[in-house]
């Protein structure tokens, strides 16, 4: 688990989607979306 998985995902939650949340992180949207499936991953395990 890497900070910015988790920055991405309480973005997600804050802001309510992965486009806001990637405006807001200054990341793309895939990169958005890679590191929430990578922290899911994880956490599945």
């Amino acid at each position: 688990m890497t900070l910015t998985q988790i920055h991405a995902l309480l973005a997600v939650l804050e802001y309510g989607g992965f486009t806001e949340a990637s405006k807001r992180l200054y990341m793309t949207q895939s990169a958005v979306s890679q590191a929430i499936s990578a922290l899911e991953d994880e956490l599945r395990r």
